[in-house]
């Protein structure tokens, strides 16, 4: 999967006291959003952070949340118990509930783009380290899934920052010979990104096929293997003949230039 992102607060996130959310029926789904809070960490390496503020502890509840429940079977109170602070101080920090999604959008982009940086920086991206990052971002996944499937006005600006922060990282991606340069770089990085999360909505032929779901929560090493195998495959090796792709640009040009032409029968432009 390729990472992307927004502007927001820092990485490694930590909660603290209990904080499990229950499921509509009143039992415990056996999640908690505060062990969350406390094992998620952008870089995969574990959480060294200070323990975090109520502002963050509900930005993280909230992620998790939404990624496991959608945006409309959450509600502010239920957050609230899951950050382990009241429902007038959610209101307080965010203003509403529009609000608290907008920053959710905001942090969760700021995470995929500090991964991604960080990756291009580092120069590779080792299977261990993948691994990880993977594993320690499945609350972020979800959440993005989520966001993807709603749609609308929201996810549309959230869409435009990914894009523009794709188009910073891959530019220093360029400048260190990581990735080669585009004739459009916006068009490359919309399809990138399209492409990218498309495996999130269809993540269940995903797993039919390779045998692995980026949204488990411990997914299958091996089928993970698989995944990003190909996924490097694509980026790095040619899939179609250099040549007869040449070939065929030509053709489609050399068609378009005659059916524009002065007394072409598909020249439709008004004459004097």
């Amino acid at each position: 999967m390729t990472y992307q992102y927004g502007r927001s607060r820092g990485a490694g996130l930590r909660g603290s006291g209990p904080g499990s959310h229950r499921a509509p029926d009143g039992q415990a789904d056996g999640h908690s959003t505060q062990d969350a809070a406390s094992t998620h960490n952008v870089t995969g390496t574990g959480n060294t952070s200070p323990p975090a503020s109520a502002k963050e502890r509900i930005l993280t509840a909230a992620i998790d949340l939404y990624g496991r429940l959608g945006f409309d079977g959450v509600t502010v109170k239920e957050i609230a118990q899951a950050a382990s602070v009241s429902a007038p101080l959610v209101i307080h920090h965010f203003g509403s509930k529009a609000g608290l999604r907008a920053a959710c959008d905001a942090y969760v982009a700021e995470q995929f783009r500090r991964t991604k940086t960080e990756s291009v920086r580092r120069g590779n991206l080792p299977r261990n380290v993948a691994h990880e990052a993977m594993a320690a971002n499945r609350h972020l996944v979800k959440y993005l899934m989520r966001a993807f499937m709603e749609g609308g006005e929201t996810i549309d600006a959230f869409f435009d920052q990914l894009v523009e922060d794709s188009l910073v990282y891959t530019s220093e991606a360029e400048e260190i010979g990581l990735v080669y340069p585009s004739r459009n770089p916006r068009h490359r990085a919309v399809v990138m990104l399209l492409q990218s999360f498309g495996s999130l909505i269809l993540h269940r032929q995903l797993e039919r096929h390779l045998g692995v779901s980026l949204l488990d929560d411990e997914p299958n090493p091996e089928g993970l293997d698989a995944y990003m195998a190909t996924v490097l495959e694509l980026y790095t090796q040619p899939v179609m003949n250099a040549e007869a792709f040449a070939e065929l640009l030509a053709a489609d040009a050399e068609a378009h230039t005659e059916a524009t032409e002065p007394g072409s029968t598909q020249d439709r432009s008004p004459r004097s």
